[in-house]
């Protein structure tokens, strides 16, 4: 090292430290003499800093137990996305900006600390606004089925009808949240008129309640009300059997058993040996054998053209779908009857008066299928004496009779069905069945109750007079009408059906299964995608780990102004219905944006901490 050397180092040193001591003076000036520094120094003080990470770390924990103990949805209405929440990260953000004016003007060395500090304040940004402007949801379709262009969302709303002008008004509302009880009431004032709604209960779980209401036309009939119970299982069901119009005289007792309200009681028939034979055709009509003793099982099987798939509609309506391979000579149980799919033909010809198949292409595919009674199954016949307004009834099974009696209100008799016991409630000649909406008892279990019974609340109009309306219980995704004074107010409750700007059809769905196995080893669902303003469509295909996306493309992928449609469920008893579920979040690039702008900013920082070769730092 030269003496020239030698004496620049000692002057370059007090250069800077001389520029350091001013830079501090000046900054130590401007937040003693300016208003406008002082507020910016409080802002970005450390101290509210820490305040400000401290309340958001306890109230990240609150929701985190609540999540865990209760569900989201409490999470989200009393942290999350409470105005107190938003606020604070508000506040944070702006103690974050003021932070980094504090280093005005900037340095090379601030560059690492600003681009840290703005990536922060863009992430919680794009949070707000994805919380704020988007959601997720999902959509249920069929194959070939109606296009659809609403989203059902999980966020609750209360749909209105005001009868001021026929108006329609939507109202989020959660009751799980709310929780209105009748000392903490609910009242919602309905738009054009001087009525109030009073919510005064909620119910997690809702159930139809038949009772019977007697009537002086020619609708009403013979009829009865029942309950089944088990003790042990702690479970009950009501039964209301009625021999009027649109009244129902058969309970099934879940394929296991049968309930019949008959007008009389008569021997019981020998056990049918009724076997019908349906040969199905994907491309005619199907070949029903006679039955035996010359009635039909209304029983009705369709193929599909390409005969991989067999649909069943029984003679109510309800349709099922299968595989054809996977219920080739399985016994598919369908009260009172039991349907095998016995032989099946690719390509059918009749030879010499025999089917057969002249190739394995599935030119003319074709099924037969046999269709058997199910016996010996237990039964109970009831029936009213007009005369002595006495129940009696027969009990037994298959062809046999196995108890006679008459059952009397109150009184309990046991069916033999593992624990189950019968009693009468209610009895009446000119009777028909109604059914009222109530909530379930805790402490009971009905037998057909389950998680997905609705919940809902009880609520009644109220007027400017102080007159309340008979209270209603109002089911989730039912219309309820209100009454007051002969004024109806109409009031739906449940998810929000979000309306999108495009529609989404189901072309195709398919379940690759893994070789040699059942297991499904994807979903392949080919959807069309109909813009409403262009009225141009393209279609996408959702698989396993790849949605589909509208309106798609780089441009909306990275802005997040996009639709994503990715598997969630599917229907293993009809296998063209699929589920999606569907996401669009609008801060999506602003999140992505202000995360890679702190690993940025994180990695300059620490780069510009490392010492140098030389010993000092970079």
């Amino acid at each position: 090292m030269n003496s020239q050397t030698k004496n620049t180092i000692p002057s370059l040193q007090s250069s800077l430290k001389s520029k350091a001591q001013a830079r501090r003076k000046m900054i130590a000036d401007r937040q003693k003499y300016s208003l406008f520094w002082q507020v910016v120094g409080a802002l970005g003080s450390l101290q509210l800093a820490l305040l400000l990470l401290a309340t958001i770390a306890i109230a990240c924990a609150a929701a985190t137990f609540a999540e865990s103990h209760f569900d989201t949805k409490v999470a989200h209405l009393y942290i999350y996305k409470a105005p107190w929440f938003l606020a604070w990260l508000a506040l944070l953000c702006l103690n974050l900006f003021a932070v980094t004016l504090t280093r005005w003007p900037w340095e090379r060395k601030h560059l690492g600390f600003v681009i840290t500090h703005y990536g922060i304040i863009t992430l919680l940004i794009g949070a707000v606004i994805g919380s704020k402007w988007g959601f997720e949801g999902n959509v249920t379709l069929h194959t070939h089925g109606e296009a659809a262009r609403k989203i059902t969302t999980n966020q609750s709303v209360l749909q209105i009808e005001s009868p001021a002008d026929s108006y329609l008004y939507l109202l989020p509302f959660d009751a799980s949240l709310a929780r209105p009880s009748q000392k903490h009431p609910i009242q919602l004032a309905i738009p054009g008129t001087q009525l109030q709604i009073i919510i005064n209960e909620w119910a997690e779980h809702l159930q139809q309640v038949p009772s019977l209401r007697e009537v002086s036309d020619n609708s009403g009939g013979n009829a009865l009300l029942l309950r089944l119970s088990n003790s042990k299982q702690h479970q009950e069901q009501l039964v209301a059997l009625g021999l009027g119009e649109n009244s129902d005289r058969i309970f099934d007792f879940f394929g296991l058993a049968k309930i019949e309200l008959m007008p009389e009681l008569k021997p019981p028939m020998a056990v049918t040996t009724h076997h019908e034979s349906q040969l199905v055709m994907a491309h005619f009509a199907p070949v029903i054998a006679s039955p035996e003793q010359g009635t039909s099982s209304g029983m009705k099987v369709l193929l599909s053209n390409d005969g991989e798939r067999v649909t069943i509609v029984t003679p109510e309506g309800t349709s099922m779908n299968y595989r054809r391979v996977d219920i080739m000579g399985q016994s598919i149980p369908i009260p009172p009857f039991t349907l095998i799919a016995q032989e099946y033909w690719p390509d059918l010809k009749l030879i010499q008066g025999k089917p057969t198949s002249v190739s394995n292409k599935p030119n003319n595919p074709a099924l037969r299928v046999e269709i058997l009674p199910s016996v010996n199954k237990p039964w109970l016949h009831v029936a009213l004496d007009s005369t002595t307004h006495e129940v009696h009834y027969q009990l037994g099974r298959g062809p046999d009779i196995k108890k006679t009696g008459t059952l009397i209100s109150g009184e309990s008799i046991p069916l033999g069905w593992a624990e189950w016991q019968l009693q009468l409630l209610q009895s009446g000649l000119h009777n028909t069945i109604v059914s009222s909406t109530l909530p379930i008892p805790s402490s009971s279990k009905s037998l057909n109750s389950q998680a997905s019974d609705p919940p809902g609340f009880r609520a009644f109009l109220k007027d400017k007079q102080g007159h309340e309306g008979p209270p209603q219980w109002v089911e989730s995704g039912a219309v309820t009408p209100l009454i007051i004074n002969n004024r109806v107010v109409r009031l739906g409750y449940g998810l929000e059906l979000r309306p999108i700007p495009f529609t989404i059809e189901l072309l195709d769905f398919q379940i690759p299964r893994d070789e040699g196995t059942e297991t499904p080893g994807d979903f392949r669902a080919t959807v069309r995608f109909s813009d409403l303003k262009t009225k141009t469509t393209h279609d996408g295909l959702v698989h396993m780990n790849h949605p589909a996306s509208f309106p798609g493309g780089f441009l909306a992928n990275i802005t997040g102004i996009n639709y994503k449609f990715s598997q969630a469920e599917w229907n293993p008893r009809d296998l063209t219905e699929t589920t999606f579920q569907v996401l669009y979040d609008p801060g999506w690039m602003l999140k992505w944006i202000g995360s890679l702008a702190i690993c940025i900013g994180i990695a300059m920082m620490i780069s510009h901490s490392v010492p140098s070769s030389r010993g000092g730092k970079n």
